[in-house]
């Protein structure tokens, strides 16, 4: 009797091991998420080679009424923008949130060191109005419900933001988007001729718009990404002439699902390019 007592308090002593080691629980018992930071851009901005961001803080909220923030612990600083297109992100940072809580908004903060670089190699000063030194307030776009782990994607629009003063001077301020991944989707696929870049760009019905840049080095690949439920076109603009062409319409999109459009072997046409 003494030694089937004894085994039954090792297996009760086992399962409370088990249990407390097995659970990523907070005090009040809710299980934890990952939460990560991305930062993405639309297309490539005409006439620059490069454009560096000077990413100095972010700090985020998670309740409606944003009325306690705070700070995202931050990897990178000086990040070369241009480069993050067609699914290419970069990662900022993440934090530990419990579950079902989300990210509703995000305060984006530009130092000073913002250049851009033209064609011709010069290096100029980005000017960020006095306006934005308290940072960029986005809000984050959700439909989803999140029990895990889940991405904040910063949509950085490099081509939108730069203005140029006319003095030889440029000032930029943020066009800048956000939203979480889980339940939005992306429309992708190849071009053809798959030298020819284009800006590639999503139109609903209400006229909003989101745009990339297609990748001559990767087939012409393009991806635009972000996309809630809907029904879409899509269109591109040739470059050089600024020239828009429809490639699809009524594309419907169901948030979570993507959408592939073309292959390699069978790429969408470019009209008005030979």
């Amino acid at each position: 009797m003494k030694n089937y007592l004894s085994i039954i308090a090792i297996m009760a002593l086992a399962t409370l091991s088990f249990t407390s080691c097995g659970n990523d629980t907070t005090d009040s018992g809710s299980t934890q998420a990952n939460v990560g930071f991305y930062l993405t851009d639309a297309p490539i901005v005409k006439g620059y080679q490069a454009v560096n961001l000077d990413v100095k803080a972010i700090s985020y909220a998670t309740s409606a009424d944003s009325t306690q923030w705070f700070s995202l612990p931050i990897d990178q600083s000086v990040v070369e923008i241009t480069k993050l297109t067609n699914g290419k992100n970069l990662a900022l940072g993440n934090v530990v949130l419990d579950a079902g809580v989300k990210v509703t908004q995000i305060r984006f903060v530009l130092g000073n060191n913002n250049t851009i670089v033209l064609n011709d190699g010069t290096v100029k000063p980005l000017n960020v109005p006095s306006g934005y030194t308290s940072g960029l307030k986005l809000n984050v776009q959700s439909v989803a419900n999140l029990n895990s782990g889940y991405s904040v994607i910063i949509d950085f629009d490099a081509a939108r933001s730069i203005v140029a003063m006319g003095n030889g001077n440029y000032s930029l301020k943020p066009v800048v988007r956000s939203y979480i991944e889980a339940n939005t989707s992306y429309v992708d696929g190849y071009l053809t001729p798959v030298k020819e870049a284009v800006r590639v760009f999503t139109v609903t019905s209400k006229g909003d718009t989101i745009s990339t840049v297609s990748d001559t080095l990767n087939y012409n690949y393009f991806r635009v990404s972000g996309l809630l439920s809907g029904t879409y076109t899509l269109k591109a603009q040739n470059l050089k002439t600024d020239s828009i062409y429809t490639l699809q319409e009524n594309i419907p999109v169901l948030g979570g699902t993507n959408v592939h459009l073309s292959t390699t072997d069978q790429p969408l046409v470019i009209p008005g390019i030979n």
